[in-house]
């Protein structure tokens, strides 16, 4: 039979649920016939995902001098079955029963509840429907009950005819995925603000922070008062209220010792004395203390450097590139890196973006980037991993910027590339002050003018067929995830070398299989939130249209939209770059056709990229024949 979940506690930082459930009884009369009153020897409790019985907290007891009791349930499409019997010949007395373990099997067994349990079903029965022992034990009883909430004694028999319910513990857990998958996917992660997800079997649940209450899947947990809730945590001071935290303002005559304790001030007198017995211990112990201290701080260091190291998967780099014996990637240490560039001064900065800030520096007479990540960890989903530069060690392609090393030993990995005087393609587009008389380049050097259509087109194909190799030319195919204009890089003769793979993915030749949603830049996604290798070719298509139009994708209209609207509409000249497109409008003709057929929708009417970087190559080819 079904019973009604009666709840009686919910656990938010424990994932728990506590309910009252039926007590399973097995009663007959002298003659051994079942007493239809009492009888309930069978009842199913339906635990719905995403809750599930908890094997931790639960003990199934079966407790009687003629009686049997099976437990049965489910887990993952899978069922378990577990149970105990219960035997007496005599009437129980307070002797008989062993006060270390009161359930031993003399009328009580006890056993564990198999974890993770979705469907209960508990039956209780007799062997000789308690005949022999009907005088003093008419019932069996069954039931899975929280540990600690009962015990066995003598007396049990007659209390359970009285006792409709006990209390079981149930967990649960937000969906099926950890915490950090669940945490990738902000529209569907349950943790409101000033929360932290905590990983369970099955799932994840939220807590508040340290200082903050409420209720985290509903809205954002509050700050707690702790000044109000304990008018006397601050003893010797006054008690302030911190957002998440509290500091005490101490009295006249106290300092503050770490922000909570007040201590008291010692006298002029007294502190005088105090510092003059310190300071003369402190020189006669100096030279001893200061070598210790030394000694101690590059231990310390190397320890935690060492740390860093393996967290940051330096053993599992090296460990790739011992595979690869013709890639020279190398790992760095951190004073080579500070060295290389002045302590990361500012007159060596060069760009910044959402991952960190990079430096120009010098390594072995060698100029690189370094590519050094901010000092915030609260944003680990644009830190680099070691996915990243496992991709990069595995390309040797002319169009692919080349990663020369990383340093592990830093919280989070330092990544050194080859340098690129010309930055960025999306800063040559796009540059910050193009009319500005105090731009310091020359305006009178080609290399600082606007780039002409052909160039452009040169950029592109180069860029197109980078990403046909990493798409056909490796062993495992790569798609790079975040094709965009800020991810070509440009060297001083404006060779285009693909970059940014920390979105980047390896896959089998079967791409249908992959269903990965996109984690690449707004403006550039592909529709159908896939990554595969035709959303590289759709963000190309971004590309494409960025560079015939000289517009930023992420404007308040719709770049791809007003794009494609004027192809179709066959009113492409009002969008053009006019500047740019002077004399060669039936290449960008061709280039716009090109760039429609890889922004389709639907994936499967897109080109391929080695399809998209030959009709590039074709195009460059006719401008260097007619170049007019």
């Amino acid at each position: 039979m079904k019973s009604r979940n009666i709840v009686t506690n919910i656990s938010l930082e424990d994932g728990e649920l506590e309910t009252m459930q039926l007590i399973n009884r097995d009663c007959y009369d002298r003659q051994g016939k079942p007493n239809d009153i009492e009888v309930q020897n069978r009842t199913r409790l339906s635990v719905i995902p995403p809750y599930t019985i908890s094997g931790v907290k639960n003990r199934m007891f079966v407790i009687g001098c003629d009686t049997y009791a099976y437990l049965a349930g489910s887990r993952a499409a899978r069922n378990y079955r577990t149970g105990c019997i219960s035997f007496c010949d005599n009437n129980i007395n307070s002797t008989a029963i062993d006060k270390n373990d009161p359930c031993s099997g003399m009328g009580c067994c006890e056993t564990k509840i198999p974890p993770l349990l979705n469907n209960l079903s508990l039956t209780v029965g007799s062997y000789t429907n308690h005949t022999r022992v009907w005088d003093f034990n008419p019932c069996g009883y069954a039931f899975v009950v929280q540990k600690g909430s009962f015990t066995f004694s003598y007396t049990s028999f007659q209390e359970l005819r009285n006792t409709p319910r006990l209390p079981l513990v149930l967990d649960w857990q937000i969906r099926e995925e950890s915490c950090h998958y669940a945490m990738q996917n902000k529209t569907s992660y349950a943790c409101k603000g000033n929360s932290t997800c905590i990983d369970r079997p099955t799932g994840y649940i939220c807590v508040c922070k340290k200082g903050f209450q409420g209720n985290p899947y509903l809205h954002e947990c509050q700050d707690v008062n702790e000044c109000t809730s304990n008018p006397t945590l601050c003893e010797n001071g006054k008690c302030k209220n911190n957002y998440g935290n509290y500091t005490c303002e101490c009295d006249s005559g106290y300092k503050n010792l770490d922000g909570i304790r007040c201590i008291k001030v010692p006298s002029a007198k007294k502190y005088l004395k105090i510092s003059l017995g310190a300071s003369l211990g402190f020189l006669v112990l100096l030279v001893g203390i200061f070598w210790t201290f030394r000694n101690m701080r590059e231990k310390e260091f190397h320890v935690i450097r060492k740390k860093y190291f393996e967290d940051n998967g330096g053993l599992l780099f090296r460990e790739k590139l011992a595979s690869i014996p013709r890639y020279a990637a190398r790992t760095f240490t951190e004073e080579q890196l500070k060295e290389a560039t002045d302590n990361y001064h500012v007159s060596r900065k060069v760009g910044e973006g959402g991952y960190g800030i990079v430096y120009k520096g010098i390594l072995d007479k060698q100029l690189v980037a370094i590519k050094k990540p901010k000092p915030n960890p609260q944003i680990p989903a644009t830190e680099p991993s070691v996915q990243e530069m496992i991709v990069l060690s595995q390309i040797n392609h002319k169009n692919v910027v080349r990663l020369v090393g990383c340093c592990f030993e830093t919280r989070t990995p330092i990544l050194v590339y080859e340098f690129m005087d010309k930055g960025t393609l999306y800063e040559r587009i796009h540059p910050k002050n193009p009319e500005n008389p105090k731009n310091p380049e020359n305006p009178e050097n080609p290399k600082n003018r606007p780039l002409s259509l052909e160039l452009r087109l040169q950029i592109a194909s180069e860029a197109a067929d980078a990403l046909a190799y990493l798409h056909q030319s490796t062993s495992t195919s790569i798609i790079n995830g975040d094709v965009k204009t800020a991810s070509i890089l440009l060297d001083g003769n404006f060779t285009a070398k693909v970059s940014d793979f920390g979105a980047s993915i390896l896959v089998s030749e079967d791409e249908n299989q992959l269903s990965t949603s996109c984690q690449g830049t707004h403006g550039y996604l592909d529709p159908e939130n896939t990554l595969t290798k035709k959303s590289d070719v759709y963000s190309f298509g971004v590309v494409l249209a960025e560079l015939l139009t000289s517009s930023k994708p992420d404007e308040e209209r719709n770049l791809v939209n007003v794009f494609v609207s004027k192809v179709e509409s066959g009113v492409l000249a009002e969008i053009l770059d006019q500047k740019m497109v002077e004399g060669h409008f039936e290449t960008a003709k061709l280039a716009a056709d090109l760039a429609i057929r890889c922004l389709k929708v639907k994936r499967e009417e897109r080109p391929s990229m080695k399809e998209v970087a030959a009709e590039l190559e074709g195009l460059v080819r006719t401008m260097e024949q007619n170049p007019s």
